[in-house]
């Protein structure tokens, strides 16, 4: 009788753990189900937003060695508001990582929930930031072209950059011209 008893109380405990694991595991898929990697890490800065015509884009260049980075992202308050704000207003938010620890960019990505779509960056990327995207400064008595992130820009609907040097996900002033833009092409309702 004991060990029928205990039989069941283990049978129990067996099916409580997995009801625990899987609502963890359906729990997990729901939060991230808004979060989407994009594979091609070869195309430019052009293409990568080329793919997001006619929708208003939010850039964030960021990298995981970058503490200014990391602190800016970790302000869940902020970047769930802006998310829910960028649902609501049809918004792509793209983060692009300037590094290539990849097992360390999608844990932090998972662990703040950082909804959106993500990229590491590629050469042709690369490229573009040193280039189209640099400020010349002088260093060390020489002229360099030098590329800072954290990183912020503002891509209109027609994938024109309205903004290259925009703040961070949260502030006023991004919301203020993302919301200038989405007026602009609102119908008149007369």
């Amino acid at each position: 009788m004991n060990l029928l008893l205990s039989s069941k109380k283990s049978s129990l405990l067996i099916m409580w753990l997995c009801l625990i694991s899987l609502n963890q595991v359906k729990a997990q898929a729901t939060r991230n189900h808004a979060i989407n990697y994009l594979a091609d890490t070869s195309a430019n800065f052009q293409t990568l937003i080329s793919q997001f015509k006619g929708k208003i884009v939010y850039v964030d260049i960021w990298a995981t060695w970058c503490s200014p980075c990391r602190q800016e992202l970790r302000k869940a308050k902020e970047i769930k508001a802006f998310a829910d704000f960028a649902k609501k207003n049809n918004i792509a938010i793209l983060y692009i990582c300037a590094d290539h620890n990849v097992k360390g960019w999608k844990q932090f990505i998972t662990s703040n929930n950082l909804t959106g779509y993500h990229c590491l960056t590629g050469q042709a990327l690369d490229n573009d930031f040193h280039t189209i995207f640099s400020s010349v400064q002088l260093r060390s008595g020489i002229m360099k072209r030098s590329f800072y992130i954290p990183r912020h820009m503002i891509v209109d609907q027609a994938g024109t950059i309205v903004d290259s040097t925009a703040g961070p996900q949260g502030s006023m002033d991004v919301y203020r011209k993302i919301s200038k833009l989405i007026v602009r092409i609102s119908p008149d309702l007369d």
